[in-house]
């Protein structure tokens, strides 16, 4: 008897328990917030970007019977809470580089978002790259509840780096449209370039661009060891050395000249003097081929066969009309970028688009490359911060 009423009243108990719950969870206050997953959104100033624009949403635990009006506003009082939650020296970003442009929305009856309310920016190029900027705006007033913990989103502004997305080209391969392919045919003097990372070197032969058996650029092969940089070219000749060795997991800038008349080429890893020697080659080079089949074209990351791929990142490839001089090669910043529309300069693929399989030609010469897989793309600080 006992034990029946006892169980009686633990179902009596948990019924009220749910009961609780459920009036719990139909009368709590209805709150708005900024819909954004973080609370800060960055924007990266560069020189070449004047104006761009950010966007979010307000959104809220349930739908409304009636439109919640809800206003907005830039609040400068918030930095010093951005810097102490940041540790960022934050300066409010001045009046005239940004525009709120929806001071007011809705959450229309029945929904749980509202429209999309955009800040835009101008004068980017402006600023200086070396601060740090915020600007905080946020949910002023509303006809529900604001909940406080998510009521600001804060935008911040400051310098990019010089390279911030590159590609890892593991087990891929990009082979150029030649679209004006004179530009890079009658090299007489040539100048190759690549930035990589590679991240290990596990195959045999790891490339990293060029035409298999006539120009090429690839680590391992018949080089002293797997790491190091061979330079192959027109009938299959090598060059190797034990001095063109590479760090795996670090950033590595490749330099390759070659002279024609001189019959000479010289490398260089990270603006050193590698190699410095004479040839046989014996022509200009031609190395506008588009891929036929696998064994055949200009390839980066790729050459005769799938198993020869260079398993890491990528950036910054270029190919110039001319030889580039060591002290060229060592200019500030050179490792990283340079001018598109630079002497001699007649192909330069970034890739720095970040999305998608395409990589652009940046010398205006529309020679694109592309992708047969696609790309990871990952974020970078190149040159990193000490």
């Amino acid at each position: 008897m006992k034990l029946r009423n006892l169980y009686f009243i633990s179902i009596t108990l948990l019924a009220s328990a749910l009961a609780s719950c459920s009036d719990d969870t139909e009368t709590f206050d209805n709150q708005i917030y900024m819909n954004a997953s973080v609370k800060t959104s960055t924007v990266l100033l560069k020189n070449t970007v004047p104006s761009t624009e950010g966007q979010f949403q307000i959104a809220m635990a349930k739908p409304e019977n009636q439109d919640v009006t809800i206003s907005l506003k830039v609040d400068p009082t918030l930095v010093s809470t951005y810097n102490a939650a940041y540790y960022d020296n934050a300066e409010m970003l001045p009046d005239g580089y940004y525009t709120l442009e929806n001071q007011q929305t809705t959450i229309p009856a029945g929904g749980i978002l509202s429209e999309v309310v955009s800040v835009k920016f101008n004068k980017l190029t402006e600023l200086d790259r070396d601060k740090v900027y915020v600007l905080p705006v946020a949910i002023d007033q509303a006809n529900v509840g604001i909940l406080q913990s998510a009521r600001t989103m804060y935008y911040v502004l400051k310098g990019a780096a010089l390279i911030n997305v590159v590609a890892d080209i593991t087990k891929n391969l990009i082979y150029v449209d030649w679209k004006k392919p004179e530009v890079v045919e009658n090299l007489n003097k040539m100048t190759v370039e690549a930035l990589v990372h590679p991240n290990k070197f596990d195959n045999s032969i790891s490339t990293v661009l060029g035409i298999e058996g006539y120009f090429l650029l690839r680590f391992g092969d018949t080089a002293p060891a797997k790491n190091c940089l061979q330079i192959v070219g027109p009938g299959d000749k090598k060059i190797n050395a034990e001095d063109l060795a590479v760090t795996p997991g670090e950033w590595t800038h490749i330099a390759v000249t070659y002279d024609a008349d001189a019959q000479k080429v010289v490398a260089y890893l990270n603006g050193v003097k590698k190699v410095d020697t004479s040839v046989e080659w014996g022509t200009p080079l031609n190395l506008g081929k588009t891929m036929t089949d696998e064994g055949n074209g200009f390839w980066i990351g790729h050459s005769y066969n799938r198993d020869r791929w260079l398993e890491g990142n990528i950036s910054e490839c270029r190919i110039w009309n001319k030889i580039l001089t060591a002290e060229e090669i060592n200019a500030k910043d050179h490792f990283y970028q340079v001018e598109p529309d630079a002497a001699g300069l007649v192909s330069y693929w970034k890739f720095d688009e970040g999305v998608g399989t395409s990589i652009a030609d940046y010398s205006g010469n529309g020679n694109n490359a592309t992708a047969l897989n696609p790309l990871t793309w990952n974020a970078v600080e190149l040159p990193a911060k000490n």
